[in-house]
């Protein structure tokens, strides 16, 4: 089997992701009924509720899931947009204790869609060079990457709370994960068929790790 070919299998998603994703899911429930006392009623919630959302993910998005055709695109992107939205929720709740619920919500779905409509224009205006689906991919990652850079400047600047400290390292966990994501489509594009392998190392961070490394991390008298 080519890199290529076991990218693209049924071994690497869902089987693998969904696994690990369900993986995570089960660490997320037994350490929340293990002590009901932990961690906050937002980060409780969190977790359980994009522990269950990233499988999902990894089963719909996959080519042998049921969807098909512009369902498929639309939930796809649709995924994209949330798997940014679970970061920048928890970062904005972080930072914000006290703040309202709402104003939260609409700040951090206002984040998750920021690259995602730089890439819709820039696919409207320059449509040959986003024609391939690695370039749109590749533009993406970069534009994250400097939106999580951005944020992890601004949080640098703020002081050593629990809860910055964690909104932190949530954002240094998403600028990881989209610099391999980011070098991967570089060295295919360059002809490297072995980055296949090597991006599977950034979809096993973002499926199968992300929702339960916070909650390990996150310290139990948080409250936010």
């Amino acid at each position: 089997m080519t890199p290529e070919s076991i990218y693209d299998s049924a071994w690497q998603q869902p089987r693998l992701l969904g696994g690990l994703g369900f993986a995570a899911l089960l660490y997320v429930v037994a350490a929340i009924r293990g002590d009901r006392a932990a961690w906050s009623p937002f980060l409780r919630s969190w977790a359980v509720v994009w522990a269950v959302e990233v499988i999902a993910d990894a089963w719909l998005t996959s080519s042998y899931g049921p969807l098909r055709g512009g369902l498929a695109r639309a939930a796809a992107i649709a995924f994209v947009i949330a798997g940014d939205l679970r970061c920048f929720l928890l970062v904005e709740r972080l930072i914000s204790v006290g703040h309202k619920g709402a104003a939260i919500l609409a700040r951090s779905v206002a984040w998750s869609f920021v690259a995602s409509l730089v890439v819709a224009a820039a696919t409207r205006l320059a449509p040959d060079l986003f024609g391939p689906t690695r370039h749109v991919f590749l533009l993406y990652e970069i534009v994250s990457l400097g939106l999580f850079a951005a944020w992890w400047a601004r949080l640098a600047r703020r002081d050593g709370s629990p809860e910055v400290s964690l909104a932190r390292a949530a954002v240094g966990f998403f600028l990881v994960q989209y610099a391999l994501w980011a070098g991967s489509d570089i060295a295919i594009l360059a002809g490297v068929r072995a980055a296949f392998i090597v991006r599977i190392v950034p979809n096993v961070l973002y499926y199968g790790v992300f929702v339960a490394w916070v909650l390990r991390r996150a310290p139990r008298s948080l409250r936010a």
